[in-house]
Protein backbone atom coordinates (compact mmCIF):
# COMPACT_ATOMS: atom_id res chain seq x y z
CA UNK A 1 0.00 0.00 0.00
CA UNK A 2 1.71 3.41 -1.04
CA UNK A 3 0.08 6.42 1.08
CA UNK A 4 0.62 10.17 0.78
CA UNK A 5 1.23 12.26 4.21
CA UNK A 6 -1.77 14.95 4.18
CA UNK A 7 -1.45 18.40 5.63
CA UNK A 8 -4.48 20.85 7.36
CA UNK A 9 -4.41 23.54 5.25
CA UNK A 10 -7.60 25.87 6.33
CA UNK A 11 -10.90 25.69 6.59
CA UNK A 12 -13.95 28.19 4.81
CA UNK A 13 -17.26 28.34 6.03
CA UNK A 14 -20.46 26.79 3.16
CA UNK A 15 -22.46 30.40 3.46
CA UNK A 16 -26.00 29.73 4.03
CA UNK A 17 -25.29 26.20 5.65
CA UNK A 18 -26.01 27.06 9.47
CA UNK A 19 -22.11 26.59 10.48
CA UNK A 20 -20.53 23.95 7.99
CA UNK A 21 -17.56 24.23 6.85
CA UNK A 22 -15.15 22.48 4.52
CA UNK A 23 -11.40 21.58 5.70
CA UNK A 24 -9.10 20.93 3.14
CA UNK A 25 -5.79 18.79 3.65
CA UNK A 26 -2.98 18.85 1.02
CA UNK A 27 -0.41 16.65 -0.10
CA UNK A 28 3.18 18.09 1.07
CA UNK A 29 3.66 20.44 -2.11
CA UNK A 30 0.23 21.84 -1.61
CA UNK A 31 -1.17 20.81 -5.17
CA UNK A 32 -3.53 18.60 -4.23
CA UNK A 33 -6.51 18.85 -1.73
CA UNK A 34 -8.91 16.43 0.09
CA UNK A 35 -11.89 18.07 1.19
CA UNK A 36 -13.19 17.26 4.66
CA UNK A 37 -16.89 18.81 5.55
CA UNK A 38 -16.82 19.88 9.28
CA UNK A 39 -20.10 20.41 11.36
CA UNK A 40 -20.48 23.84 13.34
CA UNK A 41 -18.96 22.13 16.55
CA UNK A 42 -15.68 20.40 14.45
CA UNK A 43 -15.46 24.46 12.99
CA UNK A 44 -15.89 25.56 16.98
CA UNK A 45 -13.01 23.07 17.97
CA UNK A 46 -10.74 23.99 15.31
CA UNK A 47 -10.79 28.26 15.87
CA UNK A 48 -10.22 27.72 19.57
CA UNK A 49 -6.73 26.39 18.50
CA UNK A 50 -6.28 28.28 15.47
CA UNK A 51 -7.03 32.03 18.15
CA UNK A 52 -4.82 30.58 20.65
CA UNK A 53 -8.13 30.72 23.13
CA UNK A 54 -6.46 30.63 26.75
CA UNK A 55 -7.19 27.35 28.30
CA UNK A 56 -7.31 25.10 25.77
CA UNK A 57 -4.07 23.15 27.35
CA UNK A 58 -6.52 21.74 29.87
CA UNK A 59 -9.17 20.46 27.41
CA UNK A 60 -10.11 16.91 27.31
CA UNK A 61 -8.38 16.21 23.65
CA UNK A 62 -5.15 18.35 24.85
CA UNK A 63 -5.37 16.71 28.17
CA UNK A 64 -5.84 13.14 27.01
CA UNK A 65 -3.03 13.94 24.54
CA UNK A 66 -0.56 14.44 27.63
CA UNK A 67 -1.51 11.61 29.25
CA UNK A 68 -1.67 9.35 26.50
CA UNK A 69 1.51 10.32 24.66
CA UNK A 70 3.94 12.35 27.20
CA UNK A 71 6.91 11.82 25.12
CA UNK A 72 5.45 12.91 21.76
CA UNK A 73 2.79 11.15 18.80
CA UNK A 74 5.78 9.39 16.93
CA UNK A 75 4.45 6.29 17.36
CA UNK A 76 0.66 7.36 16.10
CA UNK A 77 -0.61 7.86 12.64
CA UNK A 78 -3.57 8.24 11.03
CA UNK A 79 -4.58 6.53 8.06
CA UNK A 80 -7.66 7.59 5.44
CA UNK A 81 -8.04 4.46 3.32
CA UNK A 82 -11.80 4.38 2.12
CA UNK A 83 -14.94 6.28 1.75
CA UNK A 84 -18.57 4.75 2.51
CA UNK A 85 -21.95 6.67 2.62
CA UNK A 86 -20.44 10.05 2.37
CA UNK A 87 -17.84 9.01 5.32
CA UNK A 88 -13.98 8.93 5.22
CA UNK A 89 -12.73 6.01 6.68
CA UNK A 90 -10.07 6.70 9.08
CA UNK A 91 -7.67 4.62 11.79
CA UNK A 92 -5.78 5.54 14.31
CA UNK A 93 -2.44 3.36 14.55
CA UNK A 94 -0.37 2.29 17.15
CA UNK A 95 3.33 1.81 14.60
CA UNK A 96 4.79 -0.20 17.58
CA UNK A 97 1.84 -2.42 18.00
CA UNK A 98 0.11 -2.33 14.87
CA UNK A 99 -3.19 -1.47 16.35
CA UNK A 100 -5.66 0.31 14.33
CA UNK A 101 -8.73 1.93 15.84
CA UNK A 102 -11.37 3.20 13.60
CA UNK A 103 -11.90 7.11 14.00
CA UNK A 104 -14.27 9.72 12.64
CA UNK A 105 -12.60 12.07 10.14
CA UNK A 106 -13.74 15.10 12.20
CA UNK A 107 -11.92 13.81 15.02
CA UNK A 108 -9.20 12.88 12.89
CA UNK A 109 -8.61 15.91 11.63
CA UNK A 110 -8.67 17.86 15.09
CA UNK A 111 -6.12 15.21 16.70
CA UNK A 112 -3.78 16.22 13.71
CA UNK A 113 -3.96 19.86 14.15
CA UNK A 114 -3.81 19.60 17.86
CA UNK A 115 -0.44 17.29 17.75
CA UNK A 116 0.35 17.14 14.36
CA UNK A 117 0.79 13.52 14.22
CA UNK A 118 1.15 12.26 10.86
CA UNK A 119 -1.94 11.99 8.59
CA UNK A 120 -1.71 9.50 5.72
CA UNK A 121 -4.46 8.99 2.61
CA UNK A 122 -4.02 5.75 0.31
CA UNK A 123 -2.56 6.93 -2.75
CA UNK A 124 -5.41 5.28 -5.03
CA UNK A 125 -7.90 7.15 -2.63
CA UNK A 126 -6.06 10.52 -2.95
CA UNK A 127 -5.83 10.15 -6.58
CA UNK A 128 -10.02 9.78 -6.75
CA UNK A 129 -10.91 12.42 -3.62
CA UNK A 130 -8.33 15.30 -4.69
CA UNK A 131 -9.10 18.21 -5.80
CA UNK A 132 -6.46 21.18 -7.00
CA UNK A 133 -5.24 23.58 -3.93
CA UNK A 134 -5.45 26.89 -4.86
CA UNK A 135 -4.74 29.00 -1.38
CA UNK A 136 -7.07 31.18 -0.86
CA UNK A 137 -9.74 30.19 -2.76
CA UNK A 138 -13.01 31.43 -2.93
CA UNK A 139 -14.96 28.36 -4.47
CA UNK A 140 -13.70 24.96 -3.10
CA UNK A 141 -14.96 21.52 -4.87
CA UNK A 142 -16.19 19.64 -2.72
CA UNK A 143 -16.38 15.18 -4.43
CA UNK A 144 -20.14 14.74 -4.44
CA UNK A 145 -19.75 11.22 -2.30
CA UNK A 146 -18.56 12.77 0.37
CA UNK A 147 -21.88 14.64 1.23
CA UNK A 148 -24.28 12.79 3.84
CA UNK A 149 -27.86 12.03 2.66
CA UNK A 150 -29.06 14.72 4.16
CA UNK A 151 -26.88 17.33 2.27
CA UNK A 152 -27.77 15.56 -0.41
CA UNK A 153 -31.26 15.76 -0.34
CA UNK A 154 -30.91 19.70 0.35
CA UNK A 155 -28.76 20.07 -2.72
CA UNK A 156 -31.03 18.06 -4.79
CA UNK A 157 -33.89 20.00 -3.81
CA UNK A 158 -32.07 23.45 -4.45
CA UNK A 159 -30.53 22.20 -7.82
CA UNK A 160 -34.05 21.42 -9.31
CA UNK A 161 -35.52 25.17 -7.26
CA UNK A 162 -32.43 26.50 -9.86
CA UNK A 163 -33.45 24.34 -12.99
CA UNK A 164 -29.48 23.15 -12.39
CA UNK A 165 -31.43 19.53 -14.16
CA UNK A 166 -27.31 18.39 -14.50
CA UNK A 167 -26.73 19.04 -11.41
CA UNK A 168 -29.66 17.31 -9.97
CA UNK A 169 -29.45 14.10 -12.01
CA UNK A 170 -25.60 13.49 -10.35
CA UNK A 171 -26.98 13.80 -6.83
CA UNK A 172 -30.29 11.81 -7.61
CA UNK A 173 -27.96 9.52 -9.09
CA UNK A 174 -25.51 9.37 -5.67
CA UNK A 175 -28.88 9.40 -3.34
CA UNK A 176 -29.77 5.99 -5.40
CA UNK A 177 -26.87 4.34 -5.64
CA UNK A 178 -26.41 4.73 -1.69
CA UNK A 179 -30.13 3.89 -1.13
CA UNK A 180 -29.78 0.06 -2.89
CA UNK A 181 -26.80 -0.77 -0.32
Amino acid sequence: MRKIRLFYRDISEILGSNGFSVARLTDAESLLAICVICDKALSDQLAIRYNKTPGRDMMLPEVLLKMLCPNGVEDYELLAYDIMDGQYRVSLINRQTATALPIRMSDALLLHYISRMPFYIEEELMRRQSTSFTPGARGISIPINTLDIDHLNRELERAVAEENYRLASFLHEEIQKRNRR
